[in-house]
């Protein structure tokens, strides 16, 4: 009996589904929500951008610097070679 109730307790549950009147209340609820807090993320994106695209850029520049390194030690060691 005991691994009976073991095998239902470990599947997954159902989907939620919604009617119509449901669907409705949450779309008005998330879009409520999403002009509550819009000031407030675009002024966290607007703070961040500067630091965010500096990171990008560093983290673009040490991967592009490195293939160059690997680049003219591969070609370093062909004129070795020859």
């Amino acid at each position: 009996m005991l691994s009976i109730l073991l095998a239902f307790g470990c599947t997954e549950p159902p989907t939620p589904t919604l009617n119509s009147k449901e669907r409705r209340l949450v779309d008005s609820l998330y879009k409520d929500s999403i002009q509550v807090l819009r000031p407030l993320l675009d002024s966290l994106c607007d703070l961040n951008f500067d630091g965010d695209v500096a990171f990008a850029v560093d983290s673009m520049m040490e991967i592009r610097l490195a293939e160059i390194r690997k680049q003219l030690a591969r070609i370093s060691q062909l004129k070795r070679q020859n």
